[in-house]
């Protein structure tokens, strides 16, 4: 009978196997490695491209600043003033020139509800050349002259519809439905507004 005895002092381990494995490892490591330097290096030269486009952008809105400093610098030159009152003024009269009650009517007409109609409109300029119109609209109904206000909100010929009193009257004679009375502000601009004259030659 023949017997094996193993004299080696340690236990026998798969050398081969073992540098196979780490060696696929340290592989895999170094792609890695490389995928994330390769990453970083994209990541950095964006952000250079970033904060050097971020940089231009603020260069140029303090050019733009200052331009626009030194413009109201001149236009606040007492030798200068004459001059901007005028223009302004002119401004203000070819706005009021360009104003046109037919258009008016004609656009109210378009989203006034049936039962809806216009007891007084009042329009002025503001300080920045914008037509307001102060307006007091008149109805059978508060339903009726809120879809007006709702109309007004949604349309492209006037901004900014602010209500600001609304009161009830009783009819005036026996019977007749009370009278709804809407007070309204709102910013109108019509399509000849700036041309030099109204439609119909109108203005206030």
């Amino acid at each position: 009978m023949r017997t094996n005895i193993n004299l080696a002092s340690q236990k026998y381990e798969d050398v081969r196997m073992f540098v196979s494995r780490a060696g696929v490892a340290t592989l895999a490591m170094a792609v890695f490695t490389v995928v994330l330097a390769v990453l970083a290096w994209f990541n950095y030269a964006s952000s250079r491209k970033s904060s050097a486009h971020i940089r231009e952008l603020e260069q140029r809105i303090n050019n733009l600043q200052q331009q626009r400093d030194k413009a109201v610098q001149v236009e606040n030159q007492p030798e200068n003033r004459v001059v901007m009152d005028e223009n302004n003024y002119w401004n203000r009269q070819i706005k009021r020139r360009g104003f046109s009650w037919t258009q008016l009517f004609n656009d109210l007409q378009k989203i006034m509800p049936g039962r809806v109609y216009v007891i007084s409109v009042a329009p002025e300029l503001t300080p920045d050349n914008q037509l307001k119109l102060k307006m007091t609209i008149g109805g059978d109904s508060a339903e009726d002259l809120n879809t007006l206000v709702k109309k007004m909100e949604g349309s492209k010929k006037f901004r900014h519809t602010e209500l600001k009193t609304q009161t009830i009257q009783n009819g005036g004679r026996p019977g007749a439905p009370p009278l709804h009375k809407f007070d309204i502000e709102t910013f109108y601009t019509a399509a000849n507004m700036g041309a030099g004259h109204g439609a119909s030659g109108e203005g206030f």
